[in-house]
C-alpha cells in the first residue's frame, strides 16, 4: 500500500495522466505502440540497479570517506559536488540527492553554514553530471532509444558539455570560505563486497542491453534476479511513478502526433537546431526536461541540440528538473528553515548558470549533427 501510496501522490503523474486521458478523448483513442518498451524495461531495469547500489550504501560508503578527509569549508565542498557530479553518472541525479543532502545535513552539525548554498550546488552538480551517460538521467535513455543511438555516439554529444559543466561547479565551489574544519566524528560505512561485486555484474548486462548489444528484456530480467536474490525489499523503494510518467507522456504525445494539424503545426515551429534547442530549454522551464524530452523528439530530428536543451534546461526553475524539486524537499525536510530564501538563491545561480551553460551550448548545436 505504501508504494501505491507514494506512486499515487505523484504530482507529475497525475499531469502525465491528465495529459494521456485528454488526448485520447479530444483527438485519437491511444495505441499500445505509441509506448516505446524498450525504453521503459530500460528505465525499470536501470532504477532496480540503482535502488540495490543505493541499498548497499555504496555511494554512501565513498562520500562519508572522502568528506572525513577535508580540512576546510571549501574542501568539503569540493568533495560533495564532485560526488554529486560524478555520482550522478551513475546512479543518477535522483538517488544522489537523496543520498549527499541527508549525509550535508549531519556534516553541518560540525561546521558553521548556512545550509542553502551546499544543497543547491549538490542540487546542480548531480543535475550537471548526469548528462555524461544515458542512465544519469531518465531522459537520456530515452533520447538513446528513439533516435537509436550508438555509445560512441551519445559520448561524443555528452562528452564536451560534461567538461564544461564540471569547470563551472568547480568553479562554484571556490566562493566557500577556507575555514577550517573537523569531520572524524563522522560513523564510516561498511560495504559487502560480494553483493557490490555481482551487482556490477548485472550492471554491465544492463548497459549491454541500453546499447542494443543484447535484448534489452533480458537486462530486466537480470536485474529482477538479482534483487530477489539481494533482498526482494528493494523493490518497494523502486519509484514506479517514473514509469507511469513516461508511459503516459507516450500515450498523449503518441495522440497527438495522429492529428496532421497539430503536427504540421509543431513541426514548422522547430525547424532548425536553433529552434529545437531553444524550444527544449524554455519548455523545460514549465513542464520539466522529461516531458519536453518525449515532445520535442516527435517533431524533430535535431538530437543533439534536443540532448543539450533539455540537459542545461535542467537549470533554471525549481520544476525544471525533477531533481530541482527534489532537493528542494530534502531541504525543507532536514533543514526546516527559510524555504523562501532557498528558492531566491536557487533561483539567482540556477538562472545565473542557464544563461552562461546555456550560451556554450548553443555553439555547440552544430558540432556533432
Amino acid at each position: 500500500m505504501s508504494v501505491l501510496k507514494r506512486v499515487f501522490s505523484d504530482k507529475v503523474l497525475w499531469i502525465a495522466g491528465t495529459a494521456a486521458i485528454l488526448t485520447s478523448i479530444f483527438i485519437s483513442p491511444p495505441r499500445l505502440m505509441d509506448i516505446n518498451w524498450k525504453t521503459i524495461a530500460s528505465l525499470l531495469s536501470m532504477m532496480i540497479i540503482i535502488q540495490i547500489y543505493d541499498y548497499l550504501d555504496f555511494l554512501k560508503y565513498y562520500a562519508s570517506y572522502l568528506t572525513n578527509k577535508a580540512k576546510t569549508t571549501q574542501q568539503m565542498m569540493l568533495t560533495l559536488a564532485s560526488l554529486a557530479f560524478f555520482g550522478a553518472m551513475f546512479l543518477t541525479n535522483d538517488v544522489t540527492i537523496l543520498t549527499l543532502v541527508p549525509l550535508f545535513y549531519e556534516l553541518s552539525k560540525h561546521i558553521k553554514i548556512n545550509p542553502i548554498y551546499p544543497v543547491i550546488i549538490i542540487a546542480m552538480a548531480a543535475n550537471l553530471g548526469s548528462i555524461f551517460t544515458p542512465f544519469g538521467n531518465t531522459h537520456n535513455l530515452f533520447l538513446l532509444t528513439h533516435y537509436n543511438l550508438g555509445i560512441m555516439q551519445f559520448f561524443v554529444m555528452s562528452a564536451p558539455i560534461t567538461i564544461v559543466n564540471f569547470l563551472a561547479i568547480f568553479g562554484l565551489t571556490r566562493f566557500f570560505p577556507k575555514d577550517k574544519i573537523e569531520l572524524s566524528e563522522l560513523t564510516p560505512v561498511e560495504l559487502n563486497i560480494p553483493s557490490l561485486a555481482l551487482s556490477a555484474f548485472v550492471t554491465i548486462i544492463i548497459f549491454l542491453g541500453i546499447f542494443s548489444v543484447i535484448p534489452m528484456w533480458g537486462s530486466l530480467i537480470a536485474a529482477l534476479l538479482l534483487v530477489v536474490f539481494i533482498n526482494p525489499n528493494i523493490l518497494k523503494s523502486v519509484d514506479y511513478s517514473i514509469v507511469l510518467i513516461f508511459m503516459c507522456f507516450f500515450v498523449a504525445v503518441g495522440n497527438i502526433n495522429r492529428d496532421p494539424q497539430i503536427v504540421s503545426h509543431l513541426s514548422g515551429f522547430i525547424q532548425t537546431r536553433t529552434s529545437a534547442y531553444l524550444t527544449s530549454i524554455i519548455t523545460s522551464q514549465f513542464i520539466s526536461n522529461v516531458p519536453t524530452t518525449i515532445l520535442v523528439s516527435k517533431f524533430s530530428t535535431y538530437v543533439h541540440a534536443i540532448f543539450l536543451g533539455t540537459n542545461i534546461g535542467g537549470l533554471g526553475t525549481v520544476v525544471a528538473s525533477l531533481a530541482n524539486l527534489l532537493a528542494f524537499k530534502q531541504y525543507k525536510f532536514f533543514f526546516k528553515k527559510n524555504p523562501g530564501k532557498y528558492l531566491l538563491a536557487f533561483s539567482i545561480i540556477n538562472f545565473t548558470m542557464l544563461i552562461i551553460i546555456g550560451t556554450i551550448g548553443y555553439f555547440m548545436i552544430d558540432l556533432f549533427q
